[in-house]
């Protein structure tokens, strides 16, 4: 799956961890160097999210926002060097010492971030997935802050321990000047003496709207799918046993999108927000059922568009949860955490 990811240039987020720090004896340029050498394209879905950052400017409260990401990398692994990063086979059969993922969950309050497939179990997929692209959006928001002596940089990772206090990623500054102008040094909780010490305001959760509305579905808008192109666009996260028969199933999913619209306004639950990197907003995630009335086969992902909505594109479920936990653990009967799926990437969804 990770080569087939290098290849289209839609990585996944445990394999852009695996190739931005597998790396270690080569700076961040002869890393970009070496990744095109070796068959990348030259531009990424990652390279358009950093030329975005590198537009964004400012700084937040006592401290200054650090310099943005190098062009071509996730932030996250542009601004610092995070040690050594178990494999994938090392995280599923528990080799290797322990890296700053391991430790997160240990720290922060209990939660499924594996997902229900026995095959990626230690993984943390969704877990890797969601402190990358919160890191992300940190720096779009000039939310990773620098301590006023310039020694410490911190994030807010939007995550709590089972005494719900905050938790931050905090770096050093790394003075070896041919890797990241940072370090990994550990997670600290918001009681910390080095928070305490260093960050008189300390960094402030990331955010993805301003207005409250968008997180809900408003029943009153008409929604406008174009069913011939979500099927033939995603015909392979259907069910295998409905893709034989290409009108039959537009016609099935016209009815599933109908009953889904009926549960939402039943219960406004059952749309769950999610944030979509590439278009830098909120949308929205109504259970499909295809092949019975109890089961969620997918996720129809559906976005404003002035007073009307829109149904983009399908998800499975796996990928839909990766995306929705981004905002919050989803408080859903039908959204739970995923399986095999959530190695899929989300990130070029715009139907």
């Amino acid at each position: 799956m990770d080569q087939l990811a290098r290849a289209t240039g839609n990585l996944t987020a445990p394999a852009l961890a695996d190739i931005s720090n597998s790396r270690d004896d080569l700076t961040p340029l002869k890393r970009r160097r070496q990744a095109m050498s070796n068959g990348r394209p030259s531009f990424t879905p990652a390279d358009l999210v950093g030329l975005r950052q590198n537009l964004v400017a400012g700084s937040s409260g006592g401290a200054s926002a650090v310099p943005r990401p190098r062009v071509g990398e996730r932030a996250l692994y542009a601004h610092a060097y995070l040690g050594r990063l178990r494999g994938s086979e090392q995280r599923r059969t528990g080799e290797g010492d322990p890296d700053l993922f391991d430790r997160l969950e240990d720290l922060a309050e209990d939660e499924d971030w594996d997902g229900r497939d026995p095959r990626y179990v230690g993984e943390r997929r969704i877990l890797r997935n969601y402190i990358e692209w919160t890191f992300e959006r940190a720096h779009q928001q000039a939310k990773v802050l620098t301590s006023p002596d310039q020694r410490f940089s911190a994030f807010n990772t939007g995550l709590v321990t089972n005494r719900q206090e905050a938790v931050y990623g905090l770096f050093e500054r790394n003075r070896n000047e041919d890797l990241q102008p940072w370090y990994f040094r550990s997670w600290r909780v918001e009681s910390d003496r080095d928070v305490l010490e260093h960050f008189p305001h300390p960094p402030d959760y990331v955010t993805y709207t301003d207005d409250p509305a968008d997180y809900y579905y408003d029943w009153r808008r008409d929604l406008k799918v174009d069913l011939r192109h979500v099927v033939e666009d995603n015909l392979d996260r259907f069910p295998v046993a409905l893709r034989d028969d290409s009108y039959g199933l537009e016609l099935r999913l016209d009815a599933a999108v109908e009953r889904a619209k009926k549960r939402v306004r039943r219960n406004y639950k059952a749309a769950i927000p999610m944030w979509y990197p590439a278009a830098n907003k909120v949308q929205l995630l109504l259970p499909i059922s295809l092949t019975g009335p109890n089961v969620v086969d997918l996720a129809l992902v559906v976005s404003r568009h002035g007073e009307h909505y829109r149904g983009n594109t399908v998800l499975t479920v796996g990928m839909a949860y990766s995306n929705a936990r981004l905002l919050a653990r989803p408080d859903s009967d039908w959204l739970q955490p995923a399986g095999a799926d959530v190695v899929e990437t989300a990130q070029g969804l715009e139907g």
